[in-house]
């Protein structure tokens, strides 16, 4: 059964059913698989740990079933949809693809069924500069509202500059403007 399930929103088993009902509507080959995963990740504190989980399982999928022929864009888009759709969390795709690419990525999405993803080199090691992840012992659990808000935000700012998407507005304006 690959329906949603409104009682399962918000669970590990949503994002499994999500990912495979994506996959399958992408027209690639699905089946069962036995896991076991362990993660030091904090749930729920901003580490993007759902979109790890759903990226781990179509990666998954991708090499038992189709021959690891699924690109990451594509697993990050189907992980986005899952948790969109199965977890009912209305987030973007920054953090899927994040995780399905690997590393800092820029994401051009003048064309959303079709984004254009570009890995951002990092070097933080060259400038004596390391990545850390401090645990705040906060919880993003209850921004869910706060995330949605995020697109209509950036379609206002855009609509002040005279266009419809930020992508198109001129920077230099943009930062102008801000006065």
């Amino acid at each position: 059964d690959l329906e949603v399930n409104n009682d399962e929103a918000g669970t590990t088993v949503s994002l499994i059913r999500g990912v495979l009902r994506g996959l399958k509507d992408h027209g690639y080959k699905i089946g069962g698989f036995n896991a076991y995963a362990t993660s030091d990740v904090l749930v729920g504190a901003g580490l993007s740990s759902s979109a790890a989980f759903e990226v781990v399982v179509g990666t998954i999928i991708s090499g038992l079933y189709n021959d690891m022929k699924i690109n990451s864009v594509e697993i990050a888009q189907i992980s986005q949809y899952a948790e969109n759709v199965f977890f009912k969390k209305p987030c973007g795709l920054m953090d899927q693809m994040a995780c399905s690419v690997g590393g800092m990525v820029n994401i051009d999405f003048k064309d959303p069924t079709k984004p254009i993803v570009k890995k951002v080199p990092t070097e933080f090691e060259k400038y004596d500069y390391s990545l850390c992840i401090v645990d705040t012992k906060g919880d993003h659990v209850d921004l869910t509202d706060d995330y949605a808000m995020i697109p209509s935000e950036m379609k206002k700012v855009a609509n002040f500059l005279g266009e419809d998407y930020l992508r198109d507005c001129d920077s230099n304006e943009f930062y102008i403007r801000l006065d």
